[in-house]
């Protein structure tokens, strides 16, 4: 070393680096003593000033940023759960509300405490067993479970939620194994509850919790928490916003490692606001009673309502939906049943199902003609024999030894298919899907439901596309005049017509909301809207009126079994063929006959003829309906009819 430095100082060379220069300089004296200290005290005051600049940043510029860091962790949100609102129908009679549900979870941070070697969830005799226990006190697999507790692992003290609407009975056996079973937990949420199984059950609808897929969307984490639950069908889903209302926020103390500590007393809880109630439409009674009549058959629908402003009384899909297997914990086997089932007990029928509308829609056939002037109530046409030849096919009645000479208004009577082939072949496919459509066909109704079904009004463009061009399409209005063919109607459809055709022509949109109940105890009313009016005059109006009246009371009439002592009934039959079975049995009428009150609309499935099973369902729903003192059970027998 010391020959190193000799050399330095003996060294010529007048090309030497700076840190040479420099340390020849040092060890020779070159640099005084006083300019080495103030260059020192140069460098101290750089390093000075970087480390104030760098805390002006901390703590002036960044300290918001900090700040909230710092906060977050020390202050940890806690949320507070909303009650939905309560559901009740028109009189005020409860149909959906909350009721208490315990919920077990797991604290992450618990567990490792107890077994401080695992500090994230793995393989492990212990826990292992820890969850074989949980799997058998909660009747859950333990593979399930097992998986649900490692991919939620890491939110140490966020509780993770392992079953909802857990029996006391279990609660008590985990309470008496709380040494046994460190971590787990048990809290009291609100859970949804119905009345009981299918009542109501697809006009409500039902809830069920966000998924993780869902709660990942950037609309949805701005509003939604993990856990939150929501309305998936029905009313639940269309008035979701109202019922759910607005979750609150509490705040505890924790340490860094998320400990809680107890409340935090500078900041003050934020506490929920209930959602809304909201009153239906519904009548209870009359949708109990409309349930009762379907109990004999496997599936169908009903639709029940107001004429005179659209209010929906009664709306029956069967098979019924049991909310409150959604509410709570649905097993894999238990839904993969309800997805299984041949019936669909998903679909609501009445809104969601579409169907030929068969002998229903006669009256659409004879409003074209008495509108177009093709024919009055008292036209006659080719007498029926049981059949009508059209080029080389053969089109046959429902009543195979025929029904005679007919005018107009008998033929609806006793709905005969051989007038109306005749007829429709003089209004034409054009002129009778323009009608249809005018009429409100082949569109939504617009009825505070989700997923309502369009059906569909074949055109002459619609044939086109599908089969192309051809003089065929001349014999298609002749399946299309009976309601055949390709028409396809919802039941709330061809309620909302003949609710038309009952209050002389008005139009008004089906609705189920009919009073929301805000948590401040304003009342927000839902007011009837006109949605139009049919393309018929009064005068073509009365004539159908008066031949749905000969329908129901004429001794003749296919519909003779919806009569009702002292009330007048009108209404019409159908029996819609099925390809796949039984015919679909039709009835839509209305009461009573000079001041409708109410329209039914009557759909079974694969049963038979219209005036034989749908009839006297109806006549079943309007006694009630009109008459308060009857018994919601009444016993009839059927004889076959159109």
């Amino acid at each position: 070393m010391a020959e190193k430095i000799k050399s330095i100082k003996d060294s010529p060379s007048p090309h030497l680096s700076f840190s040479q220069s420099f340390l020849r300089r040092s060890l020779t004296g070159y640099i005084p003593r006083e300019k080495r200290v103030k260059i020192l005290l140069g460098f101290l005051g750089v390093i000075v000033f970087m480390l104030i600049g760098r805390l002006f940043v901390l703590q002036v510029v960044k300290s918001a940023y900090y700040y909230r860091i710092s906060e977050d962790n020390r202050i940890q949100p806690w949320t507070l759960h909303a009650s939905r609102g309560v559901v009740t129908d028109r009189n005020g009679k409860i149909i959906a509300t909350n009721r208490p549900s315990y919920t077990v979870s797991l604290i992450p941070y618990e567990v490792s405490e107890t077994f401080p070697e695992k500090k994230s969830f793995e393989e492990g005799r212990d826990l292992t067993l820890l969850v074989e226990k949980l799997a058998s006190c909660l009747k859950l697999d333990v593979l399930s479970l097992q998986e649900k507790i490692r991919s939620n692992w890491a939110k140490g003290y966020e509780p993770i939620k392992l079953k909802k609407d857990v029996d006391f009975n279990t609660i008590c056996v985990i309470a008496e194994q709380n040494e046994d079973l460190p971590g787990v937990i048990y809290q009291v949420e609100p859970t949804r509850k119905y009345l009981e199984a299918g009542w109501v059950g697809h006009v409500l609808g039902y809830v069920n919790e966000l998924t993780r897929e869902e709660l990942s969307k950037d609309s949805t984490q701005e509003r939604f928490r993990l856990g939150a639950v929501i309305g998936r069908k029905g009313i639940e889903k269309q008035y979701d916003d109202i019922l759910r209302g607005k979750d609150g926020m509490t705040y505890l103390e924790v340490t860094a490692r998320g400990k809680p500590l107890g409340p935090l007393e500078e900041m003050k809880p934020d506490p929920p606001v209930n959602g809304s109630d909201v009153k239906l439409t519904i009548d209870l009674v009359l949708q109990a009673v409309a349930e009762s009549a379907l109990t004999d058959y496997k599936s169908g629908a009903v639709v029940a309502l107001d004429p005179q402003n659209g209010e929906i009384l009664a709306l029956v899909s069967k098979p019924g939906l049991d909310a409150n297997l959604f509410a709570g914990t649905m097993t894999t086997d238990e839904w993969n049943r309800i997805l299984e089932d041949t019936l669909h007990p998903l679909l609501t029928r009445p809104i969601q199902a579409t169907y030929p509308p068969s002998s229903t829609l006669k009256l659409l056939t004879a409003a074209i003609a008495l509108e177009e002037k093709i024919a009055n109530k008292n036209t006659y046409l080719s007498p029926c024999g049981g059949s009508f030849k059209f080029g080389r096919r053969m089109f046959g009645c429902w009543r195979p030894e025929g029904h005679g000479r007919l005018n107009l208004e008998e033929a609806i009577i006793h709905s005969c298919d051989v007038y109306f082939y005749q007829l429709g072949l003089k209004v034409g496919l054009e002129r009778w899907s323009d009608y249809a459509q005018l009429c409100g066909l082949g569109q939504r109704t617009g009825v505070d439901l989700t997923d309502e079904a369009k059906g569909l009004v074949p055109t002459l463009s619609y044939y086109h596309k599908r089969y192309g061009r051809g003089e065929w399409v001349k014999n298609l209005i002749i399946n299309l005049a009976i309601g055949q063919g390709e028409i396809l109607v919802a039941p709330l459809q061809l309620a909302v017509f003949f609710g038309g055709l009952a209050t002389d022509g008005k139009l008004y949109q089906p609705y189920l909301l009919k009073e929301e109940t805000t948590p401040d105890g304003r009342i927000i009313s839902t007011q009837p809207e006109e949605k139009g009016s049919l393309p018929f005059s009064s005068s073509t109006l009365r004539v159908l009126q008066q031949a749905m009246i000969g329908v129901v009371n004429d001794p003749q009439g296919t519909g003779v079994l919806a009569q009702i002592p002292d009330v007048c009934v009108a209404g019409k039959t159908g029996t819609a063929q099925n390809p796949h079975g039984e015919d679909h049995a039709w009835f839509v009428g209305y009461a009573p006959a000079d001041d409708p009150q109410i329209v039914v609309a009557v759909l079974i499935e694969n049963i038979g003829h219209g005036g034989t099973f749908a009839a006297p369902v109806a006549k079943r729903i309007i006694e009630k309906y009109l008459r308060e003192d009857l018994p919601q059970g009444q016993e009839f027998t059927a004889t076959p009819n159109e």
